[in-house]
Parts: C-alpha cells; structure tokens; sequence
C-alpha cells in the first residue's frame, strides 16, 4: 500500500467516525429549553449564612481525597470509593439498615421507627455511576424514611468500570419492579411510592420514570431527584458556563467537556459500552410526557444545572407535572453533604411539603415521621448497621 493510499484510507476513516458520533452517538438538539433559571424554577433560593463554613468542611474533605487518588492513581478508585463510603460515617440513628441480597435486587431497607412498610421509597445512590453504595448514602436514606413515613430500599447497582451502564440500568429496572410486590416483611403491596436518587442515581431515577410509564404495571406516585445527571452526552451549556463554579464536579469534568463532541462521544460510548445518547442512558432525551409528579433540586452554580433546565422544560412542554427548584452558590449534592445546616435543611423542608403534597393528593394521610425525631437523625442516640 502507497503512503498516498494510506492516508486516504486514514481520512475516510476519521470522517466515517465522525459521521457515526454526530449522527448515531449524539441526542437530539435542546437548545430550545435552555431557559433561564428565573423563566424555568418554580422557586429560587438564596444562600444560608450558615453555608459558607459547611461547603468549606466539606471540599477540605474532597481535596484531600483527590489528593490520595493522585498519588496512588492505580488505587484512584478503590481509594474513591473508600472515600464514598464514607460519606454518612457521622450519622447517628435508631433506623433500621437491613442487607438484602436476592436475585432480583441488592442493597439494603433502610427503615425509620413506626416506619409504614406499605409506603415506599426506591433510592438510587450517587457517584458518576463508579462510587457510591447504600452505606455512603445512609444519610439520605434515612432522612427520606422519616419525611414519607416509609421503608426506603437503596439500590446497590453495578457501577463503571466493571460493568456497562446498560447493567446499572437493567439492576435499577429489576429493583423497581420487584419493590412494586415486596416490602422489608416479605411480599406485600404498596400504597405509596417515590422513586428518588442523587446525582448519577438522579439519572435512574428519572430512567425509571420515563421507563414505568411504558413498561411496568404501574409508575410511581413521585419522583425526587437532588442534582441529577440527565444528559450522557455532555452537551448542556452549564458544563461549560459553570465549570469554574461548581467545586465538586469542576476538576472530575474539566477535561471530557473541552473535548471536541465527536471525540467526546467516542469516548463516552467506549467507557459506558453503551451509546450516550440512549435515552435510557440520557433521560432528557426520553419521551417526558406522563411522568409522575416530579420535583428536581438543583445549584446555581453546579455544572449540571441545565440539564435540569432543559428536562424540566421538555417535560411541561410534554404536559409532564416537573417542578425545579435552584438554590443559589452550592455545592453539588448539598442536601447531603451539609444536612442539619443552612440551604440543606430548607431543602429537606421542600421535599417533605412536596411529599405531603402528593399523599393528600392520593387521598393519603400525611405521616411525617421527622417531627417525631429528636429534631434529626444527629441527635439520635442509637446507631444501628449491618
């Protein structure tokens, strides 16, 4: 083969990889739901005064485990996930966290005293779908118990690298399916049901809500999601606008968002095994129309924040009940990092209105099991694990 031969070769393959990434591997055009926060939130809040010394605690403790990955990069993950794992290590409980491990679902019920088994909450935890577990998680878990008055089951899902994304997503389609049948006692049906997740468990979350409205004997009665990732393809504007910003994702996102979008997509495609464009991949590229009530928590300042715009968008221009709500200069997955303090526990305040909200709704008696609490699970004098 001639040089001149080799290279035409080498272009048309570089070309028909570029063909394959803009019109296979790339989702359809949003821009038209790039809305601005003030047109696009149900509500607006300002910062806490007492945020400012929490987010400070919190990125010390991030800083210093980056620092760890950096100096062991072939134990990068495995120190990551040690650090994930981490996460609820301060919180103090009298809940129940009971492992499960069937066929169908792994994880663990995570169960509040007085707790109604009958009322039900799916947690899918955060942690770009490579770290996270239920025992990272446990303060969301456990708040989430006592605000529904329900036994929450938090799925521990097959993570990258390890595994494809198509097996998280097909773990978190079993665990749903099965918890429309059973509860911590065994069988049993449900009355009530919230489907809810942080971040990467934000984007299974909204998965199954656009998923069960197709495909399982019923949907869930609402869905919360705190930060979610919504779009695989990396294409919201805020990746870019708010990358210097958000001082958790920023230094993890810098790098694959300055990319050129074919070789992005390539690569994305390459560490998922699966096309991110797929909206049970991306679910900003689902079909939003009779979703459940959904309400989404977001940051000003956090890289994902427009795909929150653009999902929330889509979904009322779909018909879709989907309310966000922005908080002003936090840091991403707040609502857990900084809860009992400032704009987290206005936060939680939210969730608990909205829950309320959707139990009086189905003619449901709400059952808030927080104001029966020591003020929060901190206060708790009993700590109970696995």
């Amino acid at each position: 083969m001639t040089f001149i031969s080799f290279l035409c070769l080498f272009i048309l393959c570089i070309f028909t990889l570029w063909l394959i990434a803009i019109y296979y591997l790339d989702g359809p055009e949003l821009s038209e739901f790039d809305i601005s926060i003030e047109d696009t939130a149900n509500d607006v809040f300002d910062s806490h005064p007492e945020d400012t010394e929490n987010n400070k605690k919190m990125l010390n403790k991030l800083a210093q485990a980056r620092q760890q990955a950096i100096k062991s990069p072939f134990k990068a993950i495995k120190i990551a996930r040690a650090f994930a794992d981490e996460l609820s290590i301060e919180l103090v409980s009298d809940s129940q966290f009971l492992a499960i491990d069937t066929p169908e679902v792994k994880g663990e019920w995570v169960i509040a005293p007085g707790a109604n088994p009958k009322n039900r909450v799916i947690f899918f935890h955060g942690g770009a779908f490579m770290l996270g577990s239920p025992l990272g998680h446990r303060k969301f878990t456990d708040k989430l118990s006592r605000l529904a008055n329900a036994a929450v089951l938090a799925v521990s899902y097959r993570r990258l690298p390890g595994f494809s994304r198509s097996a998280g997503i097909i773990d978190a389609q079993q665990a749903y399916l099965w918890a429309l049948e059973n509860g911590p006692n065994g069988p049993e049906k449900l009355d009530f049901l919230t489907v809810a997740g942080d971040s990467a468990g934000g984007n299974l979350t909204h998965m199954i809500g656009s998923w069960s409205a197709q495909h399982a004997p019923r949907k869930a009665d609402c869905l919360l999601s705190f930060s979610p990732s919504l779009d695989q393809t990396f294409c919201s504007p805020t990746l870019q606008s708010n990358l210097s910003s958000d001082k958790v994702l920023g230094d993890g996102l810098s790098l694959i968002t300055r990319l050129p979008k074919p070789l992005r997509l390539w690569l994305l495609f390459i560490s998922m095994r699966m096309n991110p464009s797929n909206p049970l991949a991306s679910p900003v590229f689902a079909d939003l129309t009779s979703l459940p009530p959904t309400l989404i928590h977001a940051s000003s300042s956090e890289m994902l924040l427009g795909e929150s715009i653009r999902y929330t968008n889509k979904a009322c221009a779909q018909g879709s009940d989907v309310r966000l709500q922005v908080w002003k200069d936090q840091i991403h997955d707040w609502q857990m990092f900084n809860m009992g303090f400032g704009s987290a526990e206005v936060a939680w305040n939210e969730v608990a209105k909205f829950i309320t909200e959707q139990k009086t709704r189905l003619n449901l008696i709400p059952d808030s099991l927080e104001s029966s609490s020591s003020n929060d699970n901190e206060k708790q004098l009993q700590k109970n694990v696995i």
